[in-house]
């Protein structure tokens, strides 16, 4: 088991108030929730299960 060494933050980082030491967090976060689909399909393909038909059937 490999111990992890604890990384503390500037002495600047102090200095600043809350909301601005978190700042780079939120927008790390939101650039997160705004790459994520909220549905991990298509809105055709929740309708044509549905419909119960599949939007992916090919015609041979």
């Amino acid at each position: 088991m490999g111990m992890t060494i604890m990384q503390y933050p500037d002495a600047s980082y102090f200095d600043r108030p809350v909301g601005e030491q978190l700042l780079s967090h939120f927008a790390r976060r939101d650039a997160v929730r705004h790459t994520t689909p909220l549905l991990p399909f298509r809105f055709a393909d929740v309708l044509a299960l549905f419909r119960g038909t599949n939007a992916h059937r090919k015609t041979v």
